[in-house]
């Protein structure tokens, strides 16, 4: 029989969706996803063959059980008297008992990985920046047959432990988007704001400061509405909300101002965009750290909060002087195709010891 793998995707956001999906276009295997909530979208891959739901773990959690979420160092989640964990728990296993894929990608949580290697299938799990010290983590980590770290190695952050950095699979940087480009023009003095769907805060008064302070810079933000309308937005800023094709508005800014998640940085790096990326509240401090990486190697303006109004004219003078020519060396290969070669070179050998395994066990029962 044909090896398979499985992805676990997580719901927050759809940075992990679209990271699935870059390296699903490069798998020979087939392949399946299981995830909560984002089931019902759109999956892209040539082999892939379904996209199983299980029951989300934040949903229908009682106050009472939620008090207990956390008092577990090895979990970094697990409420009592939930029965929707319950059933998500016996979904996900009943799941690898009925298709036994060969490994199991993991992107990402310590839960599913401890219960995809207490059901005996071999895992890879794909690493995140951030403080992952913790040990719910660590025992990810140690769980795992190997780690994926959907960046370069000149992305590592200095406080990894190396038994960590000797267990991942560094990867070059790479795209969902097939048409991002380094080759657009840029239009000068335009400043294009983009937002996901994984973004929460409101900086409509913040950008409104920004955007009167520099009144000889156009201003488009993406990904927010102008939701109150307000009388004093200056003629430069735009707030054109949720786009279908955000990359042409990247393609032509001179400055990218964004959050610190990890495909967006990717992607404006793969174009060669000068931005600013701003930390978001995340666990483990991920956008920080990113953000002090991203400083460190002077690929991006890399800021830990929303900046002063005051601060906004240097801040863009100082991005319009970065370098883009320095992503040069994190895209030297197709880092999606690097992950799914791995990925398949995994599930041929968990394929191969697991037929090796029934093999032995039928001659002993012969014997």
């Amino acid at each position: 029989m044909i090896a398979k793998i499985g992805f676990y995707v997580h719901y927050h956001g759809l940075g992990h969706k679209h990271r699935t999906e870059a390296i699903l276009k490069h798998l020979d295997l087939p392949a399946t996803v299981i995830t909560s909530r984002i089931h019902e979208l759109d999956w892209e891959g040539p082999t892939l063959t379904s996209v199983e739901e299980i029951a989300c773990d934040i949903d229908d959690i009682p106050e009472r059980g939620l008090a207990y979420a956390s008092d577990v160092p090895s979990l970094h989640y697990a409420p009592l008297w939930t029965d929707n964990i319950t059933r998500r728990v016996a979904q996900y296993t009943a799941w690898l008992d009925d298709h036994k894929p060969d490994v199991v990608v993991v992107d990402v949580s310590a839960e599913i990985s401890m219960l995809t290697r207490l059901a005996s299938i071999p895992q890879i799990v794909i690493r995140q920046h951030g403080d992952r010290s913790d040990p719910a983590h660590l025992g990810a980590y140690a769980a795992a047959h190997s780690l994926l770290a959907p960046f370069p190695e000149q992305m590592e952050d200095e406080i990894t432990p190396e038994w960590v950095k000797q267990k991942t699979v560094y990867l070059d940087g790479f795209c969902r988007d097939s048409r991002c480009t380094h080759s657009a023009e840029k239009v000068p003095n335009r400043i294009v704001v983009m937002f996901g769907r994984g973004g929460s805060q409101d900086v409509h008064r913040i950008l409104r400061e920004a955007a009167a302070l520099l009144p000889d810079h156009e201003w488009i933000v993406i990904g927010k509405s102008d939701n109150d309308q307000s009388d004093d937005t200056p003629d430069n800023l735009q707030f054109l909300g949720w786009v279908a094709d955000p990359q042409r508005y990247l393609q032509s800014a001179e400055v990218v101002v964004t959050s610190a998640g990890h495909n967006s940085v990717m992607e404006l790096g793969n174009s060669r965009c000068r931005f600013v990326a701003i930390t978001e509240d995340r666990p483990f401090d991920e956008q920080l750290r990113k953000t002090m990486i991203l400083e460190r190697e002077q690929l991006a303006i890399g800021l830990s909060r929303w900046p002063e109004t005051s601060q906004w004219p240097t801040i863009i003078a100082r991005a319009k002087q970065l370098d883009p020519s320095r992503w040069d060396r994190l895209f030297v290969g197709d880092g999606a195709q690097q992950a799914a070669l791995h990925i398949e070179r995994v599930a041929l050998w968990s394929r191969s010891q697991r037929r090796q395994t029934v093999e032995g066990t039928s001659c002993q029962l012969v014997s």
